[in-house]
């Protein structure tokens, strides 16, 4: 009788544990948007891997700048070869600039990401975002999960922001995929 209730309260804690490594992403990005709104941008970045996320974004624009134009063997041409290494050079330093807890804060609020990364008190408008986001959520793996955020009534594609597992119940932000 005891060796089963020991079964028993094993086989309970597995789940529990399984349960709970299931649903950690949600409550991160749960506590993400929670920062968002309450800006703060301390509480935000506990959950961000900034350096991995700069990284991911650098190379996901010059990426897409390379591969812009193609020749007919569908390989980047020379000049846009040309044009993402000087990009390059000019996108690192824009990118570390542009990509803080408050333009994320911004994006999980729901402005598009052209509003967000700038603020919108420099440039002289109200705040572009308008009513709630959509938002879709969704393991890409066992561990990558991706956070699908489209804005409210602007009939823009989704950003997408790539969780990746750090440990059994803990995630951290380390890619963000623009629009385009």
């Amino acid at each position: 009788m005891r060796a089963r209730m020991l079964w028993g309260a094993t086989l309970l804690s597995l789940s529990l544990l399984l349960g709970a490594s299931i649903a950690s992403p949600w409550w991160h990005v749960q506590q993400m948007r929670q920062a968002a709104q309450a800006r703060d941008a301390a509480a935000l970045s506990e959950y961000v891997d900034w350096e991995q996320l700069r990284a991911n974004l650098k190379f996901g624009v010059q990426h897409r700048l390379a591969h812009q134009s193609v020749n007919a063997r569908g390989e980047p041409t020379k000049a846009a070869s040309l044009g993402a290494a000087v990009a390059a050079a000019l996108l690192g330093p824009l990118v570390d600039q542009l990509i803080t807890p408050q333009s994320l804060a911004r994006i999980l609020q729901g402005q598009p990401p052209e509003t967000a990364v700038i603020p919108a008190l420099e440039l002289g408008k109200p705040s572009q975002a308008a009513g709630q986001p959509n938002i879709s959520m969704a393991y890409a793996g066992l561990n990558r999960f991706v956070c699908s955020i489209q804005s409210a009534g602007h009939g823009e594609e989704p950003i997408h922001l790539v969780l990746h597992r750090q440990g059994l119940l803990s995630w951290r932000l380390a890619e963000l995929s623009l629009p385009g």
